[in-house]
Order: C-alpha cells, then sequence, then structure tokens
C-alpha cells in the first residue's frame, strides 16, 4: 500500500507512522535522507497538498 494511498484512505496526516508501515521499512541511514537532494522539493510540495485537501 503507498504512503499517499495510505493518507487518503485516513483522510489524515499522523506525525507518528503507523507500527505496521514501520514494520515494513527498514531503518534508514542519516546520509539516505540527504543524499538525492532534488527529490525534497517535490515531496515537500506533496505533503503540503495533501495537508491542504484534507
Amino acid at each position: 500500500m503507498s504512503i499517499v494511498f495510505y493518507l487518503e484512505r485516513t483522510n489524515q496526516l499522523s506525525l507518528l507512522p503507523d507500527k505496521d508501515l514501520v514494520d515494513l521499512c527498514p531503518p534508514i541511514e542519516p546520509y539516505q535522507v540527504t543524499k538525492n537532494q532534488k527529490s525534497f522539493p517535490l515531496s515537500y510540495k506533496l505533503a503540503n497538498q495533501i495537508v491542504a485537501n484534507s
């Protein structure tokens, strides 16, 4: 299940991730967060749109 679908289905944005999603996702290293700087503005814009539409 994609995260966008999960957010649309619940119609809410939680600061704490769902336990099932946490179990499915391996832990990330700090370098992975900053590794792809180009994707940040798009994902930030998408997150703002999801919050604005809920």
